[in-house]
């Protein structure tokens, strides 16, 4: 590159015509931003996020948009740490493998929230807003792609510290800034970037998010009035040297924006349950044993679970002790799998995780890593799992998930998708008819054509 890696990400987020995003992309952004939208109404009913709302000062500002119950007016970055903490509070969001991360969260919480806030001045099309969605989560992925899965296993929560760049490229498209505007916003949300993994189980872990793309609105605005950042910020010594504890400097050559988008090829994963992806092969195996043999959980011995190296890092609450603590629990995955037969929503409540008969049995199972390590994300996304059975009688029962849940190899369909929404809608928008959280899906899947994509966001969260 003769620019500045800084300088080619803004030419690439001001410059790229929304009329060259191939279809194929559009659609499976339509799918992502479905997908998201749905868990974060979902995720807004938790304590959590009421406990967040009661937290925040009221402004006396036009109202932003907010969660279904808010009845506060917020500021337009307190309303992003609201949708971006609901968007993550269930884990149930999102995946991108490439860079362990979940890409569309913070991405869509920044653009909703600044839409929602009159920050965007002229109403997207809904072409505009499918276009910088893929360009926010575009930037996201290929700076984590460019740093390599040492980043994660220093300690750093990927969603969180990409997701500041991503939500600012994402919104420096929506509000127009110009090249040089777009470049001093990514150096100032370069600096604002953060997230620690040990909060993985808590309730700060989703707050990541949330700051990330209120932490996003504030880098574009503040580069719109004015405040410059360096213009090195991705060069030597910055913030890859940084975030990857020394091991990369500079910009990987064969790193590209766009070609093709990473939501196209290899794609995103969607989930099925929520809970940690980690944990969605050890759920698909654990289940297929119980379906395909007839077992119940009392004529289970023991469990060996086999995973790929790196792929126990998240999973640091194996004997959990509480809902947050199970959506990291390997040893939760499999007996919660084997004795109801499902995991859901309900999987994850404190008084599911807390059943003496579950306590009793997360000691039986045993999690190991083996294989050669990788220092790419997407070689731990493929690898086999496997979850072994030793039952009461002597058999050994064992099944292996290879292809990704939710992946372009084992992909969520449409019906998978709305009946994930009415459900999503039915938790934090239980007042709302089943047929009407219908028609706001089957419009959503028309998004691609509609002249505002201000209008249909309205009708989700507009009071």
């Amino acid at each position: 590159m003769n620019d500045t890696v800084n300088a080619c990400l803004a030419r690439f987020i001001c410059d790229f015509d929304e009329r060259e995003l191939p279809a194929a992309t559009r659609t499976y952004a339509v799918s992502a931003i479905l997908d998201t939208l749905a868990v974060t109404i979902a995720g807004s009913a938790e304590d959590a996020i009421r406990l967040l709302g009661e937290s925040l000062p009221v402004s006396q500002e036009a109202a932003a948009w907010a969660p279904p119950w808010s009845v506060k007016k917020y500021r337009a970055d307190d309303a992003a740490i609201l949708f971006g903490t609901a968007s993550h509070m269930l884990d149930y969001d999102d995946v991108s493998m490439v860079t362990v991360c979940h890409p569309s969260a913070p991405v869509l919480s920044a653009m909703v929230a600044a839409i929602g806030a009159g920050a965007v001045k002229t109403a997207p099309t809904g072409r505009a807003f499918i276009t910088a969605f893929c360009i926010g989560t575009e930037v996201l992925i290929r700076v984590g792609q460019a740093m390599g899965f040492r980043h994660y296993e220093l300690g750093f929560h990927a969603t969180a510290t990409l997701g500041h760049l991503g939500a600012a490229a994402a919104l420096a498209r929506l509000m127009g800034l110009n090249r040089t505007q777009t470049a001093h916003a990514l150096s100032i949300a370069a600096s604002m970037s953060s997230g620690l993994r040990t909060n993985f189980g808590s309730m700060v872990k989703p707050l990541h998010v949330g700051l990330a793309a209120a932490n996003a609105l504030r880098a574009v605005q503040l580069a719109q009035g004015g405040i410059e950042g360096a213009a090195d910020v991705f060069e030597a010594g910055g913030f890859l040297h940084a975030f990857s504890g020394g091991a990369t400097d500079t910009w990987p050559a064969e790193v590209a924006f766009g070609a093709p988008f990473v939501l196209q090829d290899p794609g995103f994963e969607q989930k099925r349950y929520p809970c940690c992806y980690m944990l969605h092969k050890i759920i698909e195996a654990s289940l297929a044993l119980r379906r395909e043999h007839g077992i119940s959980l009392d004529q289970v011995q023991s469990v060996m679970v086999r995973m790929a190296p790196g792929g126990t890092r998240p999973l640091n609450h194996p004997y959990p002790r509480s809902g947050l603590n199970g959506k990291f629990s390997a040893p939760y995955a499999v007996v919660a799998s084997i004795l109801d037969g499902r995991i859901n929503l309900a999987s994850f409540l404190d008084a599911a995780v807390l059943r003496p008969e579950v306590q009793a049995r997360l000691h039986d199972v045993t999690v190991i890593e083996e294989g050669v390590a990788s220092n790419e994300g997407s070689d731990l996304g493929n690898a086999p799992v496997s979850v072994e059975l030793i039952l009461h009688d002597g058999r050994m029962l064992s099944k292996t998930i290879t292809p990704s849940p939710g992946s372009q190899g084992d992909p969520i369909t449409v019906a998978q998708l709305q009946e994930k929404w009415t459900d999503c809608f039915s938790r934090g928008m239980p007042r709302l008819a089943s047929a009407d959280a219908r028609v706001m899906f089957e419009q959503g899947l028309h998004l691609d054509e509609t002249a505002s994509s201000a209008d249909w966001l309205a009708g989700l969260f507009g009071k």
